[in-house]
């Protein structure tokens, strides 16, 4: 029987594998030829963010996000002891200066007042009997000496009429009597005068009696005042027009002296707290002028305080509010805020590129005319705007360039653009 036998396959010969090898390369050489036409790399031109270098007045701002916060903020806190008997209001309440926020209550305390204003008029009723006391004493004085003067006049009187007796050489007077009335005279102004000092002295210790007493009633009418203020401590009120924006305490909680009760903060009065990149507060100064964005409004500000610390790579500024504040203005909204550090007149400008620092030199990509091409060209930078960039030298008015990231392509110094 006939046996069918298959036919070997013949193997490649190194001939096609040759023009197999030439053809790749000849491929390979025709595109690097193509792709080497005025340039060393291709980029696609949807990849690539060009700017124009444009002459004119450069407003050179630094921006920065933040949020509205209450420019005065009290804690109501309590200088008394007490628990926690009624709440008034809650937080997000608008309460004006005065009113009752909440009740405490303390029966120790009101006890104590109580007792005070016992004391004190018991007090005052002594200090008014020892003022009577002394007032009866100091007019049994006054009637002293109006008894000795009364004696000094008679025996004065007395002396005056037996002198004109034996003037007048009258015998019914005696030389005795008369020395005698004389020495009466003497001792009843002595007496007089006397009692004129006694007086006096009365006075001054009434005077000093009445200041003592004074005294004692004065720190008791202190210390009742000071009773009286705890216990109207414990009545709770708001210090002034304003938003209710914390009310921790719960019914029945017990609170000791110094606890804060409540936060409040003053209504329609806010300050902008903006964090603003490290890198760029350099330009920033107390004073300088700031636009804040509410996304409704704009509201105008200065620049009120810098913060000395950098946290999580950005600088606290905080923005005093100038204009009026908006209906829409609210505690913790977020803001933008532009700020106005200078205004350069016909100076040379682009759009920032990635990662181009003022006051520096870098390598930029320039456009040929037709837009095919870019080679790497240097410029030196100036001010640093929020968008824009100050050009010193290096480039002119009417040229683009590359303002995107070129990291992918920077070791070439030319490019083609597709």
């Amino acid at each position: 029987m006939d046996i069918i036998r298959e036919k070997p396959k013949k193997k490649m010969s190194v001939k096609i594998l040759g023009v197999v090898a030439l053809i790749i390369i000849l491929f390979f050489a025709v595109k690097l030829v193509f792709n080497r036409d005025g340039s060393t790399y291709a980029v696609n031109s949807n990849a690539l963010l060009t700017d124009k270098v444009q002459q004119g007045e450069l407003y050179v701002s630094v921006r920065g996000i933040g949020v509205l916060v209450p420019k005065d903020i009290r804690w109501v806190a309590t200088n008394v002891e007490g628990r926690v008997e009624r709440i008034l209001i809650k937080a997000g309440a608008l309460v004006k200066e005065g009113d009752l926020l909440m009740e405490l209550s303390n029966p120790q305390l009101e006890q104590r007042l109580e007792e005070t204003r016992w004391e004190l008029d018991e007090m005052e009723a002594e200090t008014t009997a020892l003022e009577v006391s002394l007032e009866s004493e100091l007019l049994d004085q006054e009637a002293a000496v109006i008894n000795e003067k009364l004696n000094h006049e008679r025996a004065l009187l007395t002396l005056n009429a037996q002198k004109t007796l034996l003037e007048q050489g009258v015998v019914a007077v005696s030389h005795i009597d008369h020395e005698e009335i004389k020495i009466d005279v003497a001792q009843f102004k002595q007496r007089w005068e006397l009692e004129i000092k006694r007086l006096a002295k009365r006075r001054e210790n009434l005077a000093a009696q009445r200041l003592a007493a004074q005294a004692r009633l004065n720190r008791m009418r202190k210390i009742l005042q000071r009773a009286q203020q705890q216990v109207d401590g414990l009545h709770v009120k708001a210090t002034m027009d304003s938003i209710v924006q914390e009310m921790p305490m719960e019914l029945g909680q017990q609170v000791s002296s110094g606890t804060n009760l409540a936060r409040l903060a003053r209504s329609g009065e806010f300050i902008a707290e903006l964090r603003i990149p490290e890198k760029l507060i350099n330009e920033v100064v107390i004073g300088q002028a700031v636009t804040v964005d509410t996304r409704t409004s704009k509201i105008q500000g200065k620049i009120k305080r810098i913060d000395p610390a950098v946290i999580n790579g950005s600088v606290q500024v905080d923005v005093e509010l100038t204009s009026d504040i908006p209906k829409e203005a609210r505690p913790d909204l977020t803001v933008e805020g532009e700020i106005d550090i200078a205004r350069i007149n016909n100076t040379l400008f682009v759009q920032r590129p990635m990662f181009a620092k003022s006051f520096g030199q870098a390598q930029v990509y320039l456009l040929d005319t037709q837009g095919n091409s870019a080679s790497r060209h240097e410029v030196t930078f100036g001010q640093t705007s929020t968008k824009y960039i100050e050009i010193k030298s290096g480039l002119k008015a009417g040229q683009n360039i590359i303002v995107s990231d070129v990291s992918s392509f920077e070791e070439h110094q030319q490019i083609k653009i597709n």
